[in-house]
C-alpha cells in the first residue's frame, strides 16, 4: 500500500509516517516511480506507534521495544509494566508541579503583604 492509504488505515499523517521511516521504526519498499510500498504488517506497528505515542512513550523508547513487538515477544505485562512506569512518571512530575504552583502563590502572598505596607 502506498503511504497516503497507510496513513488513511492508520488516522497517522503521511508527515509523521515519514518521520517513522527515517527514523528505522517502519520500512518500506520502493517502487521504479519512488513511490514507498509498504506492506499490512506496518498497520500494526504504525498503530502500535502511535498509541505509545500518545502514552506519552519517546520515539527512542518506542525504538527499543518496537522490535519485540514485530517479533510477536512483547507480552501485555511487559507494556503493562511500561505503562505504570509511565504513570509513575507522571505522578512524580505532577507532584513537582503542585509543589511549585504552592511556592507560587506563597510568592503571590508575599508580593501581596507588600503592597498593603506602602510608607
Amino acid at each position: 500500500m502506498r503511504i497516503s492509504e497507510l496513513s488513511a488505515k492508520t488516522r497517522v499523517s503521511v508527515h509523521r509516517l515519514r518521520r517513522y521511516e527515517a527514523d528505522g521504526l517502519i520500512e518500506s519498499q520502493r517502487l521504479p516511480n519512488g513511490y514507498r510500498e509498504f506492506d499490512e504488517r506496518t498497520v500494526k506497528h504504525v498503530i502500535f506507534i502511535a498509541m505509545s505515542r500518545e502514552m506519552g512513550f519517546s520515539l527512542p523508547s518506542i525504538a527499543e521495544v518496537l522490535p519485540r513487538f514485530k517479533a510477536g515477544k512483547l507480552s501485555a505485562q511487559d507494556m503493562i509494566d511500561a505503562i505504570l512506569a509511565r504513570v509513575a512518571e507522571i505522578d512524580q512530575l505532577m507532584t513537582e508541579q503542585q509543589a511549585l504552583r504552592k511556592k507560587l502563590m506563597d510568592h503571590i502572598g508575599w508580593f501581596k503583604t507588600q503592597t498593603r505596607k506602602k510608607p
